[in-house]
């Protein structure tokens, strides 16, 4: 997702359907409600599952989208990180195997989340916003190699304009001097 230009945050509902997509420039924010894993995950599902409890199927469908987002470890780390997945098993792995393994058989509502798929596929269709997402991933890790950056360009410009004051001056002095 950051080689893509899409940040991950939490989101300050706790609403399962308060997913939002925004962007600006190159960088998408992702806002997700944080939800936590623990042994009684599968059992909300399971609930859901009942064929007396009419639903649109929230929760399956956010788990879905979670399993769209988890391919390894490292990515349960991210959404942790965010404080988008609380993590009450014994490992990231666990957690990584269990939204896996859970939705093998499910069928999640596809008109829930539909819009926010569809605002970032339209982001990540950009060529120019991927381009710059992915040197921005990997030039500017930190804030200070980005002010080092623009610090760099103004050093530039300022050594340019050093550079080309004196001859449009010298310029100027000889038109007066012919007149």
């Amino acid at each position: 997702l950051k080689k893509a230009g899409i940040w991950l945050k939490a989101s300050e509902t706790s609403c399962l359907t308060d997913i939002n997509f925004n962007h600006v420039f190159f960088v998408g924010k992702l806002r997700f409600p944080p939800i936590t894993v623990d042994d009684s995950t599968m059992n909300l599902i399971a609930y859901e599952m009942c064929p007396d409890f009419k639903n649109d199927f929230t929760v399956t469908s956010y788990l879905g989208v979670l399993d769209s987002l988890i391919d390894e470890v490292e990515d349960v780390k991210e959404l942790r990180d965010a404080g988008i997945l609380y993590n009450r098993l014994r490992s990231d792995e666990e957690v990584a195997k269990l939204i896996k393994n859970m939705n093998t058989d499910l069928v999640p509502s596809p008109k829930i989340y539909s819009y926010v798929k569809q605002k970032m596929h339209n982001h990540c269709k950009n060529m120019w916003i991927q381009y710059l997402a992915q040197a921005y991933h990997a030039y500017f890790r930190t804030r200070w190699t980005f002010f080092a950056f623009v610090g760099a360009i103004a050093g530039f410009l300022l050594l340019l304009c050093r550079l080309i004051i004196p001859y449009i001056n010298q310029s100027n002095c000889c038109l007066l001097v012919s007149l």
